[in-house]
């Protein structure tokens, strides 16, 4: 193989990861108002450290609006204490 082929497909291939890596933004609406989600259907509850985190797994629940609980929020994780994050996620129709 020649140095220049070789050369070629390892740009080729640092091209294609920067595109993988691009994030498309996450269309999940967070509230702290119960009245927000009253109506809508409950998919269950998600828990992470850092807000878009929590919108994207709420987003693979299938949710578009999460309900932050500050009531649940607590210490622990694997690193040692730190803060995170619970919030029921609700799937309503006229929030998309």
């Amino acid at each position: 193989m020649s140095t220049r082929w070789i050369v070629s497909a390892y740009l080729s291939t640092l091209v294609l990861a920067g595109c993988a890596s691009t994030t498309t933004p996450v269309a999940v609406l967070v509230v702290n108002d119960a009245n927000r989600v009253r109506g809508c259907r409950v998919l269950g509850t998600v828990a992470d450290n850092e807000l878009d985190d929590l919108q994207k797994k709420a987003a693979r629940l299938g949710g578009n609006v999460v309900l932050l609980t500050p009531d649940r929020k607590s210490k622990g994780g694997y690193f040692g204490l730190q803060d995170y994050m619970t919030a029921d996620v609700y799937l309503c129709e006229g929030s998309r």
